[in-house]
């Protein structure tokens, strides 16, 4: 066997495990900061809520809407689109709600907007008062960001976390290698807020 051979079998072999962790990080995010008895992502409860969350790129909120759609019955839910205006003057929210109702057929009846959060931790304040009467609560965004929301939830309202259910925000091998791009995003994210919290101890001192 030559030395290309191996190399390549090497690659190969790399790549697929880091393709596999990869996915199976993004399956485990997909069930963190839920209660233990509401990991089923086809649990659907009548008059649910399901908040997506927003983003600037339309591509990526019009797949949270995607995920939105298929973790509940869109006829008996309660969609809370979350965003406010970043790179045009429609907000985010507005435009997940317009591909909703038009595109997808969600009835207009069932949409609640936020249109002033231009932060994630903003996203779960500003909708609390949007999700405080339902008996059940999914978040629709990619796995690793609707986990980070989930974890804003139990800080925010623990009244409201425990009624989280999970979404159906991870399928396998979805979107081909972007839960990887996705699993390393977090990641970095994660390395440079512990650099930057321990920068400030150091300033501190």
């Amino acid at each position: 066997m030559s030395t290309w051979t191996r190399n390549l079998r090497l690659a190969t072999v790399t790549a697929g495990a880091l393709f596999a962790w990869c996915e199976w990080r993004t399956w485990q995010a997909s069930r963190d900061a839920l209660p233990a008895d509401r990991l089923d992502p086809g649990r659907i409860t009548p008059g649910e809520a399901i908040l997506v969350l927003g983003c600037p790129e339309p591509a990526l909120h019009r797949w949270r809407v995607r995920i939105a759609m298929r973790s509940t019955d869109p006829s008996q839910a309660r969609f809370v689109f979350s965003g406010g205006a970043v790179r045009s003057e429609l907000s985010e929210a507005q435009m997940m709600a317009n591909y909703a109702v038009v595109s997808r057929g969600v009835p207009a009846a069932n949409i609640r907007l936020d249109d002033q959060s231009r932060t994630t931790v903003e996203n779960i304040r500003n909708s609390i008062p949007l999700l405080s009467d339902a008996p059940a609560i999914k978040i629709a965004s990619n796995t690793f960001h609707a986990r980070r929301a989930r974890r804003i939830l139990h800080d925010e309202s623990p009244e409201l976390a425990a009624r989280l259910v999970r979404a159906r925000d991870y399928l396998p091998v979805e979107w081909g290698a972007l839960h990887a791009v996705m699993a390393g995003h977090e990641i970095l994210r994660r390395l440079v807020r512990r650099a930057q919290g321990t920068q400030r101890r150091r300033v501190r001192r």
